[in-house]
Formats: C-alpha cells, structure tokens, sequence
C-alpha cells in the first residue's frame, strides 16, 4: 500500500492543481490552464 503514494503539484501561475504517482512532474508536462511549464509547478505537502 505504501507504494500508493500520491504527489499533488500546484501552479504558481494560476493555482492549477494535478495529483499524480511520481514526486516530480514529466519535463514536458504543461499546465492546461496557463500553459507554464512543470519548473513553476510547486508539490503540495499533505499533512
């Protein structure tokens, strides 16, 4: 179960939430909101 670690990114731009299975965004990841790249993307810690 600890293997189903989710990772939520926000965007710095426009506050665009995604959750995904990996701790970093892929390189080509764009928002599909702004369209700002994974680089202004921040993770959200969860408590």
């Amino acid at each position: 179960m600890a293997d189903d670690k989710q990772y939520t990114f926000r965007c710095t731009v426009c506050g665009y939430e995604v959750t995904i299975d990996e701790p970093e965004l892929p390189e080509d990841y764009v928002c599909p909101v702004c369209g700002v790249g994974p680089e202004l993307f921040e993770l959200v810690e969860e408590d």
